[in-house]
This record gives C-alpha cells, sequence and structure tokens, in this order.
C-alpha cells in the first residue's frame, strides 16, 4: 500500500514497490520563502524504465459532479510583486531529447486536447483546445508603447546552427486532419473579397496578414 507521512518541512510519499518521494517545503497554511538563487521549492524527478505504454510524473484529474460547479485540474499562477523581475513565466513546459535520443511517433512540448462527448452538445457554448488570453486587471491597465505585447509568440531560438536549420524545416502552422471543400475549414483557391486584415510582427516590422470575407468559388 502507498504511505504518506506528513512532516514540519515537508511530505513523503512512498508509492508500491518504488524508493520515497520526499516533496520539501509543502508546509501548509505558510508561505515558503527563500533567498538562494535557483531553488527548486519543490522537486520531483522520476525515472521510467517501462518498454511501452505512456508513463506520466503526475497525473491530476477533477471531476466536476454537480451542476453549477467549475475548476480546473492544474492552476498555476506565478505573481511578480512590487519588484521589477528579470523574466517570469506563469508554466515552463520542454521537452528534450538525450544526445541519441529520438522519437517514433510524435514530440509535442504542449498539447492541449478538447474532449468533444459522444453527443450533441448545447448552442452558444464557447469551446477551444487552446486560448490565449490577456487579462486587464483594471481601468488604468495600459501595456504601454514600449512594450512588445502579442497574444501568441513564436520564437525560433538557441544555438545559430540549428536556428538556421529550424529556419528551412519549419512552418509556422501545420494543419493535419482537413479536407478542402466549401464551408470547411480549408478550401483551395484563392477569394477575391477582401474585408479585413489581422496585425502580425517579423522581427520588429509590423505586417498586415488579408481577411476575406467569403471562400473562393472554384
Amino acid at each position: 500500500m502507498p504511505e504518506l507521512e506528513i512532516f514540519d518541512d515537508g511530505v513523503k510519499y512512498t508509492p508500491p514497490g518504488n524508493k520515497n518521494l520526499y516533496l520539501a517545503n509543502m508546509k501548509p497554511y505558510a508561505d515558503e520563502v527563500s533567498d538562494v538563487v535557483g531553488k527548486k521549492f519543490m522537486d520531483w524527478q522520476v525515472h521510467s524504465e517501462a518498454a511501452s505504454g505512456d508513463a506520466r510524473a503526475e497525473y491530476l484529474r477533477l471531476y466536476l459532479d454537480t451542476a453549477g460547479g467549475g475548476g480546473e485540474a492544474l492552476r498555476v499562477f506565478t505573481t511578480i510583486q512590487d519588484v521589477a523581475a528579470a523574466s517570469a513565466h506563469g508554466a515552463h513546459i520542454s521537452l528534450s531529447l538525450g544526445t541519441s535520443g529520438t522519437v517514433t511517433g510524435q514530440g509535442i512540448a504542449g498539447r492541449n486536447t478538447l474532449h468533444m462527448p459522444a453527443t450533441a452538445l448545447a448552442s452558444n457554448v464557447t469551446m477551444a483546445a487552446l486560448q490565449a488570453e490577456i487579462w486587464s486587471d483594471g481601468s488604468a491597465s495600459d501595456p504601454g508603447g514600449s512594450t512588445i505585447l502579442s497574444f501568441l509568440r513564436i520564437v525560433n531560438a538557441g544555438h545559430a546552427n540549428g536556428i538556421a536549420d529550424v529556419d528551412d524545416d519549419a512552418a509556422i502552422l501545420d494543419l493535419q486532419g482537413f479536407t478542402s471543400g466549401a464551408g470547411n475549414v480549408f478550401k483551395t483557391g484563392a477569394p477575391t473579397t477582401l474585408g479585413a486584415s489581422f496585425r502580425v510582427r517579423v522581427g520588429s516590422t509590423l505586417y498586415y496578414v488579408p481577411l476575406y470575407t467569403t471562400q473562393s468559388a472554384t
């Protein structure tokens, strides 16, 4: 049977047949404060030696059992106090490969899956697999003219040699599972009725992507 022990400075979890996992600084009702450079307030490192199946270092699942309720299986929140931070992210998810590591299927650093139930959904429901949101906290919220602000930021970074190779091979969008046709998400052919545009930034230069009000007639 798994065993959970609570101490003043942390929690020790002993899963069946595995070594102890110690979660440091898991003090209830109190903020842990440290000035140690690069400190990891909670460090959980595990290894999977399974030859098949999907291993998960942590699995969280929330069931909403009562009408009117809501929530998230995981809420991650970083707050910059009244200081000037160097860099900050609400969450940082990475997928890396060892020197000889490879992937025979998909290698995706971040995956969001919206499961559609096997039934028709009610109308007037907003659903998406990904939402990029900028939230203004109050009437004085203003990013300022000097701020480089966007809803999506796509960066080609790292070693210069790799950057050049990625630049040769990568696409901004990769659409799979769509069939060209009238009324579909994707349709071949050039439409003619230009109705609007949206702004993008490439480097420091602004460009405007045209939007058409109708699909191609051919």
